[in-house]
């Protein structure tokens, strides 16, 4: 898989690329130290899977220049790593796209499982977020609607929170990653050995094989199987 880090700070960038590796040893890192090295990369790499971005490098503007890495980083998920803990921040980061943030805080076993929520599609919402208003319930927007009324997961190709699943092409609704391990579950090999193939940790393939089903709505891997066959008999030749 191919990552993206971008943060002013080397030791930030090193110590991200090697919780990343940790994730996925065939991790490719590329490194970005400024808004404008972030940008060129994204042109020239558009098979990223993940940007990791941080809001107060150079050249950057806040939620701003966030939003602008979303767009030209599109289908790409963007998450945001930082140091500003404060819940308006990782809210409004959230609110404009970003698939997580992870504030730089975070022990780095909780920064692997967040990193590995992600890369299975889904989205890491900072306790920091949940605890601030969880404890101010009055809190509301200036539409009188509480902070996470209108939250849903970013658009980042074919997803939508509001259509069933069911009712799309899945194909189009998997990572890269979920679409190779839900190749090698229907070639019979077992979650040890497809962590062996892949080389990541067994936990992470469980993880895949949890969205897998979700996605075509299952409850089991033979039923997953089941549907992915179906599914390929009915695309059109």
């Amino acid at each position: 898989m191919k990552f993206l880090v971008a943060d002013d700070h080397p030791l930030v960038r090193k110590a991200l690329s090697i919780t990343l590796e940790k994730v996925d040893c065939t991790a490719s890192v590329l490194q970005a130290a400024d808004m404008t090295e972030l940008l060129g990369h994204l042109g020239a790499h558009p098979d990223i899977d993940l940007i990791l971005m941080d809001l107060t490098m150079p050249g950057t503007s806040g939620i701003g220049s966030l939003e602008q890495a979303i767009n030209h980083a599109a289908p790409s998920p963007v998450a945001v790593v930082s140091a500003d803990e404060r819940p308006e921040t990782a809210l409004g980061s959230l609110r404009v796209g970003a698939v997580g943030y992870l504030p730089k805080s975070l022990p780095e076993d909780v920064m692997r499982a967040a990193l590995t929520l992600i890369l299975s599609g889904g989205t890491y919402i900072p306790p920091l977020v949940l605890s601030a208003y969880r404890t101010t319930p009055s809190s509301s927007t200036e539409h009188g609607q509480r902070p996470f009324a209108g939250y849903s997961k970013p658009d980042h190709g074919n997803f939508s929170s509001s259509t069933p699943l069911v009712e799309q092409g899945r194909a189009t609704t998997l990572t890269p990653r979920q679409a190779e391990v839900l190749e090698l579950v229907i070639e019979g090999y077992s979650n040890r050995e497809i962590s062996e193939i892949l080389c990541v940790a067994e936990s992470t393939v469980k993880v895949h094989i949890t969205a897998i089903l979700k996605a075509y709505a299952v409850s089991s891997r033979a039923k997953a199987i089941y549907a992915a066959r179906r599914e390929a008999e009915q695309v059109p030749s």
